[in-house]
């Protein structure tokens, strides 16, 4: 009989045998059968990691009930790294949070196949880079810019910072609090490394734009324009992917797309601000105002509209009180869908392409949907914060699998980040 191959993992012996020597077990019929993890499964390692990081991609047997702990020490063992690395692994795109053995059965794998496990390096827990106290509550924060990060504030502001948290410059004019930022790419995309639009909704109905280019460590607002209309607070603003668009909403049950090359020309600086009478967040104002620069209204919710996100450049969805998430054609004007929910909505994010998006609302929940399933109920439900979800939700790292990683925050002021791989 021929000597299987012994790895040493926990401090115990684990044998990893070919696959050519032993008939391999049917994953679900043994674990339908009996214990789940009481099974051999046969592997094959692969990664994109550089050379020094790579193992063979024989395939060898492991036991069915190891974890993401157990076979990062056998990847550990077959590179014979002296200081071990921790690795994630995933299968078909999907992330491995269970045994070997239950993840096979819900992808419905058999051992007549080798299954084929990818590793990437685990990620560690966030630390803490940078720290910057504010004065004011911070309303929206948005970071896709990699020169610079925009903030919105409460004192009427939404101010410019270095990724490191140096502040660059305050961008003024608005009369009442900022509610929503967003970061823009200028109109001449060759100046795109040292120049962006930094977009702000306001509690005064109105959002602003500025051009901002950066030189050095002076910030420079070349124009800044005001864009009428909203009958009510601009809840939100966000600029769409490869277009010179821009989409808000607010509490006026309207949302509006708008030419960043319209607008109203404004002074580059704000004259004496004039006194507001403090005004609850969720009401307009009845002064009489006049709609400037807006290329498309969009009517139909019946609610406030609290959040706004694109999908591509044709394609914009809103969420609102009104407890549904709707898809809107930016050409026409037209609702091409509509999504009941089960809570009013305060935040979303749209998977770039769209197939999937993330909603947080008042029932606490980061509920991310995926409509081609089911229209009548959340297909993942991630819970963390105490009160409701406030602040928006924003799309990063789709990869093969499509699966939306939601980045929410509550008005506990605790930023939450759900693993939603698996």
């Amino acid at each position: 009989m021929r000597h299987r191959p012994r790895l040493e993992v926990g401090g115990g012996s684990r044998t990893c045998a070919p696959v050519e020597r032993a008939s391999r077990v049917r994953v679900a019929g043994a674990m339908s059968g009996g214990d789940a993890n009481d099974v051999q499964i046969a592997v094959s390692f692969v990664t994109r990691l550089p050379d020094a990081y790579k193992v063979s991609e024989s395939a060898i047997e492991v036991p069915g009930k190891l974890t993401r702990y157990g076979l990062s020490e056998v990847v550990n063992h077959l590179l014979g790294a002296e200081t071990p690395t921790p690795f994630d692994f995933l299968i078909d795109g999907v992330l491995l949070r269970t045994s070997l053995a239950k993840l096979a059965l819900r992808l419905g794998k058999s051992a007549e196949a080798t299954l084929e496990v990818e590793y990437v390096p685990a990620l560690g827990p966030p630390k803490e880079a940078e720290s910057v106290k504010c004065e004011e509550w911070i309303s929206s924060i948005d970071g896709s810019w990699a020169n610079a990060i925009v903030t919105g504030s409460f004192d009427g502001k939404a101010r410019l910072w270095t990724p490191k948290g140096k502040l660059l410059c305050e961008l003024e004019g608005h009369e009442q609090r900022v509610v929503a930022v967003s970061l823009a790419p200028p109109p001449d995309a060759a100046a795109a490394n040292d120049s962006c639009v930094v977009l702000s909704a306001s509690g005064d109905r109105n959002v602003r734009s500025y051009a901002v280019t950066l030189h050095g460590k002076k910030c420079d607002v070349k124009e800044q324009k005001i864009f009428k209309g909203h009958q009510g607070t601009v809840t939100d603003v966000a600029s769409a992917m490869g277009a010179q668009l821009f989409a808000s909403c607010s509490v006026d049950c309207t949302a509006r797309v708008w030419k960043l090359a319209g607008g109203e020309l404004a002074a580059a600086k704000a004259s004496k601000k004039r006194k507001v009478k403090k005004r609850d967040e969720d009401e307009g104002s009845d002064d009489e105002q006049n709609g400037l620069g807006e290329e498309l209204v969009l009517t139909g919710h019946t609610d406030q509209v609290r959040a706004v996100a694109w999908e591509s450049p044709n394609v914009v969805w809103t969420g609102s009180y009104d407890h549904t998430v709707r898809a809107w054609d930016v050409e026409t004007g037209e609702e091409r869908e509509s999504n009941r929910t089960n809570s009013s909505v305060h935040c979303l994010a749209i998977a770039p392409g769209g197939g999937k998006y993330a909603y947080g609302g008042n029932d606490r929940f980061v509920n991310v949907w995926d409509p081609r399933e089911t229209t009548s109920k959340a297909c993942l439900k991630l819970k963390s914060h105490e009160v409701r979800t406030a602040a928006r939700v924003t799309a990063r790292d789709i990869g093969s699998s499509s699966l939306l990683r939601p980045l929410a925050k509550s008005v506990m002021k605790n930023l939450l980040i759900p693993d939603t791989r698996e």
